[in-house]
């Protein structure tokens, strides 16, 4: 499998080094870029539970009512936008 997972290197991180996914637009639009990256439903789900530090409304909302088995690589933004977003959406919240 080949990845091309740079536009990671934008997203934000917290202290702890994973990636802060706190709402479902980052949530979607990373769960697609990594669909859209050779990753199947289960490899995505395993490397953003690995990785990302989730909000509990991210966790209820897209894990444990299964919606992220809808989500679909053909949906994905470009990954330098959804990075560009991630971090904008990330810094108007936390770092007004």
């Amino acid at each position: 499998m080949e990845e091309n997972l740079d536009f990671l290197e934008v997203f934000p991180k917290g202290r702890n080094g994973l990636y802060i996914v706190y709402e479902v637009y980052t949530f979607d639009n990373l769960f697609r870029l990594l669909l859209k990256n050779n990753f199947n439903h289960r490899e995505a789900l395993c490397f953003i539970l690995c990785t990302c530090s989730l909000s509990a409304l991210v966790f209820q909302e897209r894990l444990h009512n299964k919606r992220y088995k809808k989500l679909s690589a053909e949906d994905a933004i470009d990954p330098n936008l959804a990075a560009h977003k991630a971090r904008l959406i990330y810094d108007l919240i936390y770092n007004h």
